[in-house]
């Protein structure tokens, strides 16, 4: 008779599912059906928090704010940037900003309260200008997360957070592909998280115009 296998501990646990959706939220590409793959784990989380219905909140707020439709996230990134944008890029940040309230998001930096309201209060002024990549960290440092992974052939969203669950991200939304020619992404648009409104967006020139 074969012997019950020892299980993991419920900390172990939601460590693998939390690395798991880290992973996911950079590399949205590499896991197919991204939404699918992000409510899996975030369902498992969850559950595993004893806080279950926390998701469904989470849609009810999106909803309100203007960032989720028939088709989820997407249906409002698709409003506002190119349709060759990588949506499941963009889209993956908006899940980060879920993860990151609930604790779960692994940041590569945090930014300080003061470097984090210096930021906000430049972006306006900042996005006046077409930008790349390089511009973004030269002025602002490295994000707390990149999805889109390393290529820069391709585009990306740099999320930076602190240390506070309720301080909403800062976002700026880059686009580059295969035959664009550009070396680097470029910027479209900077946004504060919370929502997907218009309004929430700072447009590049180069965002305007696409």
């Amino acid at each position: 008779m074969p012997s019950t296998p020892r299980l993991a501990s419920s900390v172990d646990i939601r460590a693998h599912l939390v690395d798991q959706l880290n992973s996911v939220l950079r590399r949205p590409a590499a896991y197919g059906d991204l939404n699918t793959a992000v409510w899996f784990l975030m369902d498992h989380l969850l559950v595993a928090e004893r806080n279950a219905g926390a998701w469904q909140e989470e849609q009810s707020r999106l909803t309100e704010a203007g960032a989720w439709y028939a088709d989820g996230v997407q249906g409002a990134f698709r409003k506002l940037l190119p349709r060759d944008a990588a949506l499941d890029t963009h889209t993956a940040c908006v899940y980060a900003e879920f993860a990151h309230r609930r604790g779960w998001l692994t940041a590569d930096r945090l930014l300080s309260h003061s470097e984090y309201e210096a930021m906000r209060d430049a972006l306006p002024g900042w996005c006046a200008v077409d930008r790349d990549w390089p511009d973004v960290t030269a002025e602002f440092g490295e994000p707390s997360v990149v999805t889109g992974g390393p290529n820069p052939r391709v585009s990306k969203a740099l999320a930076y957070a602190t240390a506070t669950p309720g301080d909403p991200l800062l976002v700026l939304h880059l686009w580059n592909d295969y035959d664009s020619g550009l070396s680097q992404p470029a910027v479209l648009a900077a946004r504060v998280g919370g929502d997907l409104l218009p309004e929430s967006f700072t447009f590049t020139p180069l965002g305007r115009s696409r």
